[in-house]
């Protein structure tokens, strides 16, 4: 009897089709491209600085490392990151925009399939209230996901407070 034959018949033992074993294999090669959106905790920061003065501050650093600095235009830059938070450390080249009233950062390349935040300039009675949102997809999709919504959410997140504490030390609301 061919091999063929035997497809369908049953000895006891549950058959495997070939079409099954597709759907299978298409849905683990599915699971490579299912990237989920994973939305970072929003986090602000009052410091004493006036809008403009935050703004130009950050347009400054930024612009501080011209090594770094891949295109620069007057209202937005293409610029290499490097560091790291924990056991993470990332390289990443990404278009920071400035705008009135925020800036916004994409990822063009690097550990992320996409990553977009954006921090928000808002004007209080004492100085700027600077609020961080965003979200980010890993490669590798849902194989990574537990990565994402754990450890790299939390890493992100942290890095992003800790810029935020060192912005309140270095500009504190004056009483």
């Amino acid at each position: 009897m061919a091999v063929a034959d035997y497809y369908g018949q049953s000895s006891g033992l549950r058959t495997v089709r070939p079409l099954q074993l597709g759907l299978v294999a298409l849905s683990s090669m599915g699971a490579l491209f299912v990237r989920p959106r994973i939305d970072l905790k929003e986090d602000s920061v009052e410091v004493g600085l006036e809008p403009d003065e935050l703004l130009e501050e950050m347009r400054e650093r930024f612009a501080s490392s011209p090594e770094d600095i891949l295109a620069l235009e007057p209202d937005r830059l293409v610029r290499r990151f490097a560091g790291s938070e924990g056991t993470f450390s990332y390289k990443t080249i990404e278009v920071v925009r400035y705008e009135r009233d925020a800036i916004t950062f994409e990822h063009l390349a690097g550990p992320f399939a996409e990553c977009k935040e954006r921090f928000q300039l808002t004007p209080i009675p004492s100085g700027t209230r600077l609020t961080h949102t965003g979200h980010f997809r890993l490669r590798g999709g849902l194989w990574t996901l537990l990565l994402a919504v754990g450890p790299v959410k939390k890493a992100f997140e942290t890095h992003v407070h800790g810029h935020f504490e060192t912005m309140a030390a270095t500009h504190p609301i004056a009483s």
